[in-house]
């Protein structure tokens, strides 16, 4: 007769056990015993579920039963972490570092400790301590110690780390998501681009891998290479919603925007209703004039998150598209008022309320963008032109001069500037700016006629068009 094979103790039963068995005795009032690793295993539960004060009562009840433990020591400390009492935490872990100098875990606690309190240098210092010591679940150390160095802007040495943790465990998908968006802080895309294609050689079944191939070649705007990285990165993983949200974007991108839409919708089957995801859907018949199609996806986005501001946005877009200004000055009002720190929604709120006349909001709305975004040229020519229509050219150069300490190097700005310039009676200066703009784009002086047609009216001005054009 065979004997039945011996079963396994659980870690999780007995731990399950071991509280209620402590839970029953506090709730009876009653004192039981319990060894220290029955302690131990109780103090953890707690402290999964991020309970501290109740795993700081359990270690005193402890160490009234065990008061000589070493063990407790340890526990003590990572309780006081969670209580975020460092410094104490520290001090105990200086003390069973004396008695265990072997112990990777005081090293990685006091890493922890030090990261915390924002001292990236010996948090280093500790979890290469750490490397030193630990036998196993090294790819995850150097991970930390990668993430240490991120915080010190030293991304050289965080890549390093992560190739190291991949040597150990070519597995580790973590470490292959912090390695690209390393390369990307580093701004080391090319060098990104060859580790990748290096390690899906090696391991061409890597789905993560692929996928961060694919979003190196999108942001190098190399789409075909990289819809055919994440078309691999599909064929390997079906399920990879991220792999089609890339590609989705990528289509919206090349204007293919029936087929960013079949993707995005593909990430819906996977990941359920995502009000980002049908924010994307709405864009992308935005951009195909299919307006009805775009806000029932607006809607769907905002029923899902009300607060989703770019659902809003995109919906006051397209009613003014639809010339329903009314309606999108009220939703786009409502995008600032959700998010008053977003320069999309007051950028198109200021747009809408020209629409509506409301211009001295509109001036209002012009101002925030500006100090939002000064980068947003829209923002500072949109103003520059409201200023125009209603107070005339000195206003708006006036406005366009704000600008030039951001924008004096586009092009458009250059031409927007000459127009006012010269509209404004200021032919000296008009002139000057005119040349300059001719010599950084000489084609782009149509910008000028159309803004201003009456340009052409100006001998100086053919005269410079004529002798810049040779």
């Amino acid at each position: 007769m065979n004997e039945s094979p011996r079963q396994q103790p659980d870690p999780n039963a007995d731990q399950a056990h071991c509280v209620q068995r402590y839970e029953a005795m506090e709730a009876n009032r009653e004192q039981h015993f319990f060894d220290v690793e029955e302690l131990e295993m109780i103090i953890d539960h707690y402290l999964e579920r991020n309970e501290p004060r109740r795993a700081e009562k359990v270690l005193r009840f402890a160490q009234r039963l065990h008061p000589a433990s070493p063990e407790l020591t340890f526990c003590e400390a990572v309780v006081m972490m969670a209580l975020g009492r460092l410094g104490k935490a520290l001090e105990l872990l200086d003390m069973v570092e004396k008695v265990e100098p072997w112990n990777e875990e005081v090293q990685l606690h006091k890493a922890g400790i030090y990261s915390q309190q924002r001292n990236h240098r010996r948090s280093v210092e500790h979890y290469k301590k750490a490397l030193d010591l630990a036998e196993e679940g090294l790819d995850e150390i150097h991970l930390d110690l990668a993430f240490e160095y991120e915080n010190l802007e030293e991304y050289e040495e965080a890549i390093t780390c992560l190739k190291h943790a991949l040597e150990l465990n070519p597995e580790n998908e973590a470490v292959l998501y912090e390695l690209a968006y390393c390369y990307d802080l580093a701004e080391a895309d090319e060098a990104c681009i060859t580790f990748f294609r290096q390690f899906t050689d090696e391991h061409p079944y890597s789905s993560v891998s692929w996928y961060n191939l694919g979003n190196v070649y999108a942001k190098l705007e190399r789409l075909e290479e990289s819809n055919l990285a994440l078309d691999l990165a599909l064929a390997i993983d079906e399920r990879f919603s991220s792999a089609y949200f890339s590609k989705a974007r990528n289509m919206l991108v090349a204007a293919r925007y029936g087929e960013a839409v079949q993707c995005y919708e593909e990430t819906l089957v996977f990941d359920g209703p995502q009000a980002i995801t049908y924010s994307f859907i709405g864009e992308c018949y935005e951009k195909m004039e299919r307006f009805e199609q775009a806000l029932i996806n607006y809607d769907q986005a905002i029923a899902l998150d009300p607060e989703w501001v770019d659902a809003w946005i995109g919906r006051g877009v397209v009613k003014d598209m639809q010339d329903k200004v009314a309606e999108a000055v009220q939703a786009l009002q409502h995008a600032v008022r959700i998010s008053p720190e977003h320069p999309d929604a007051w950028y198109y709120y200021a747009c809408a309320l020209v629409r509506a006349k409301r211009n001295d909001e509109a001036m209002a709305a012009f101002m925030k963008v500006n100090t939002l975004e000064p980068q947003n040229l829209d923002g500072w020519l949109d103003h520059a032109q409201l200023l125009l229509e209603l107070k005339g050219p000195e206003a708006a150069v006036r406005k366009l001069q704000e600008a030039a300490q951001v924008h004096q190097l586009n092009v458009r700005f250059k031409y927007r500037l000459v127009s006012c310039l010269l509209r404004a009676g200021h032919m000296q200066e008009g002139l000057l700016a005119l040349e300059e703009a001719l010599v950084a784009d000489h084609a782009a002086h149509t910008q000028l006629l159309e803004h201003w047609p009456e340009a052409v009216q100006l001998p100086q001005v053919v005269h410079l068009l004529a002798l810049y054009s040779r």
